[in-house]
């Protein structure tokens, strides 16, 4: 569980912005930014990977309902990948 899923946010905000975001709940592994295939924009969602489950817990409880960079981010956990048949 130490992958927290993120969406809401505005198209403006970087990799390195959720970095620091995320930081205030402990040890950030890594961030993905899902971004649109053909213009490379943000589409407003994405993962961030936490150094541990108790870090992934916290940032969930800490940090929602926050806003980054003055906008809404939305903060849950993270489901597993379905995997096809």
């Amino acid at each position: 569980m130490a992958r927290v899923f993120f969406d809401s946010i505005e198209s403006s905000i970087t990799r390195e912005d959720l970095r620091e975001f995320f930081k205030r709940a402990g040890e950030v592994r890594g961030v993905m930014l899902v971004t649109d295939k053909i213009s490379g924009a943000s589409r407003g969602f994405g993962f961030v990977e936490m150094a541990s489950d108790a870090d992934a817990l916290y940032a969930m409880n800490s940090l929602k309902g926050s806003s980054i960079k003055g906008g809404p981010i939305r903060i849950e956990q993270a489901k597993p990948a379905k995997r096809g048949k």
